[in-house]
Formats: structure tokens, sequence, C-alpha cells
């Protein structure tokens, strides 16, 4: 088959959706398939994809020039991420992976706590460039004949999607995201352990807990720092007393995030307690250093990092909006809290302070991450790209 997929960043150490959409396609070129990546994001120089595809350029081709390089690819079926995807409109694809959300992320409405800036922000929602970007994204769903075949992450992105959109319930299959087990372990952790927890001037006798993500405020930082700065700093355990601290893996959207994280940080006297870290990648490395994660976002289709740390053998802190939880039986293989409950999310920290909680969460959950395999992966989502061409009949763009 000759399959495309567009991807925005063509490098296999960028985390999360991308790092996916490039094991994919080096999986189904393995296979025997023929695979296209089209990105029409500008790509560094030398930058090339995986062994066996074709990485087609499209940066500052204009939606005309776009579309003709579709159609003469004549490929057989087409894999976007609607929700980023405006240059591509007008195109019929046929395969979507919806990876952030839908009718242009209103999700992430419930990270805003204040009321007023909710209001502000539904009414932002309601400026003429965003209910444009809104339409392009509602015909990708609607607008194709026969319907596309849509790949949810969660059950919770199926339903989602069935109420956000008039679409065949039989077109939105769910397949849950898989774990390279060969990077992602406990033993690649504990490998690490002592240089990570180095490089951040975290001892080693500290109960590390791990913020990994970019948008502070839709992953739950801020209500993860009040909390903190709420508690005891310090854990008793059979040794004495050792510190609880916190690094969080992640630039933020912007300098104001990271102005707020600082200012935070301050006013809930939890200065010398967070690293600051930045982006850190490979994520591997942030996973070394850490005793648990903490990932109390608002709303994930999916959380490549709750499924990163638990095959690496670390217990999870995360909600309901969060489709890796459905993995998690709670108490079991992991913590699932709601992040408006400041006392439910402080229960599950001082849960976690205990070491042989720690223990006994992380080693079931390192259990339910391993069946979580890329290849089981790729072979429901080559099920569904197979289907989605009988279906069409025609190459897309024709």
């Amino acid at each position: 088959m000759r399959i495309g997929i567009d991807i925005r960043v063509a490098d296999p150490r960028e985390p999360g959706q991308q790092r996916y959409l490039w094991r994919l396609g080096e999986w189904l070129a393995a296979a025997g398939h023929d695979v296209h990546y089209l990105t029409v994001k500008a790509q560094p120089e030398g930058v090339t994809g995986p062994k066996g595809t074709t990485l087609h350029r499209l940066h500052g081709v204009s939606r005309r020039g776009l579309h003709a390089t579709v159609a003469a690819r004549e490929l057989d079926a087409l894999l976007l991420n609607p929700e980023r995807s405006r240059r591509y409109r007008g195109i019929q694809a046929n395969v979507l992976r919806s990876a952030y959300g839908t009718e242009h992320y209103r999700q992430k409405l419930r990270s805003f706590r204040h009321p007023a800036e909710r209001r502000l922000r539904k009414i932002w929602r309601k400026a003429p460039w965003i209910l444009a970007e809104q339409r392009w994204e509602r015909a990708y769903y609607e607008g194709s004949t026969p319907p596309p075949h849509i790949v949810a992450q969660s059950r919770y992105m199926r339903e989602e999607i069935l109420e956000s959109y008039r679409i065949p319930s039989d077109r939105v299959h769910v397949v849950h995201n898989a774990v390279d087990t060969s990077e992602f372990s406990p033993e690649a952790r504990w490998a690490r352990r002592s240089e990570m927890r180095g490089r951040w001037h975290i001892p080693e006798s500290a109960v590390c807990l791990l913020f990994l993500g970019h948008n502070f405020r839709l992953k739950g930082l801020w209500q993860l720092l009040r909390v903190l700065g709420s508690t005891d700093g310090l854990v008793k355990g059979a040794t004495g007393e050792s510190p609880l601290h916190l690094v969080v893996a992640g630039k933020g959207t912007g300098r104001r995030q990271h102005r707020k994280a600082e200012r935070l940080i301050r006013q809930c006297g939890l200065e010398g307690r967070v690293t600051l870290a930045g982006a850190v990648h490979p994520s591997m490395e942030a996973l070394a250093a850490a005793d648990a994660l903490v990932h109390l976002s608002w709303h994930d289709s999916f959380g490549f990092a709750a499924l990163e740390a638990m095959a690496c053998g670390l217990p999870v802190i995360t909600t309901p909006w969060v489709g890796a939880s459905e993995l998690i039986t709670h108490g079991e293989s992991g913590l699932i809290v709601d992040p408006a409950d400041d006392g439910a999310v402080s229960r599950a920290v001082e849960a976690l302070r205990d070491e042989s909680e720690r223990g006994r969460i992380g080693k079931a959950a390192a259990v339910v991450a391993a069946e979580q395999t890329e290849p089981s992966n790729f072979l429901q989502v080559l099920g569904i790209i197979e289907q989605a061409a009988r279906d069409r009949g025609r190459p897309v763009g024709h």
C-alpha cells in the first residue's frame, strides 16, 4: 500500500505524538508498505524520514501545490491529525487520528479555573478565525464520502468525537497507544538514576516527583505546586527523613507561564524543592530521576508521559480526563484523582511518600504497560488503514 502520514516534526527524539508517527511509519515501511511523510513545517537541513520512507518537505508550498503533491502520490490512505492540518483542507483524508481534541480543542476550557478567565476564553472561541478553524476541522470528519475512519487513542476521546461530529459510530476505533519497552523500562530507569539526579543536584535519598509536559496550565502544574506548598517537605522513613522534591520537565507555552511557575514557587515556599529543568529530551532522562509521575492534566487524548512512566515502573497520579487512565486500576496500578480536588491530590501524593507503596504500584504499572506493545498497536492501525483504503476505492486526492 501507498500510505501518507502528516508529521509536524520529523525527529524520533520528539516526544509524544510525533515520535509515535515516526515509529508507525518505520514499522509500516519495514512491513513492505510505501510510506510517504508529508510535513508542512520547516525542518532542519539534513533531516530525513525513517529507513525505507520518503519525506516530502512542503513548507512554503501553496495549498494548490500541496493538493497536487498529494494527488501525484496516488496514496491509498492519508493519515492526518485533523486539529493541526489546516493546510490540507479540501483534501478528503480517509484516516484521521485525533491527537489533541475536538472542535478546535474545546476540552482545554476546563483548565481555566477562574470563572472570569473561562468566560473570556469562551468568548475568544467565537472569534472569526477560531470559527474558521472549527469549520475546517469539522469538514475532515463530516465532509468526506465515504466517511473517514478515525483512530481514537482512548474511549474518552471516542466519546468526545461522537459527541462533537456527525459521523457513524462504527467509523471511530479505539486503539490505545503503545510504548517501546526496550527504551522505557525499570532497568533503563535505574541505570541512569544517579546520573540524572546528579545533573539537577537531587539527593539520592530524596523522594522525587516528576511533572512532564510543556503546557503548565493544561497539565495541572498550578494545582500541584499549591498542594506541595501545603505539605511537609520531608518524608519520614526507616532511615530518617528525606526531602520531597519536584522536577518540572517542560518549558511552558511561553515566558508568561514560566514566570507564573517561578512566582508560585516563591509564593508557596517551595524554593529549593522544585527544579525547573526546561525541555528534557529524551523524556527517559527526566523519568530516570523520578520516583513518581504526577500528571494532573485537564485533558489528554491519551497521555504518552503516563504510559512511559508506567513502563519504567513508576507509580502515576493522573486524572479521568487522561486517556491513559483507562489502563489504570485505581489504587493498584496507579492513582486517579480529580485535579480540582486539592484534598484528593494531596492524599495521593501522601500515599506515594511511602517507599513500599511506590514499589507496589510501580511494579503493577510496569506489568500493565508491557501489554501495550508497539507491534500490536501498529497492526490495529494498519487494519484500519486497509479498511479505509478499501472503502474509498480510489487514491486520495482523486
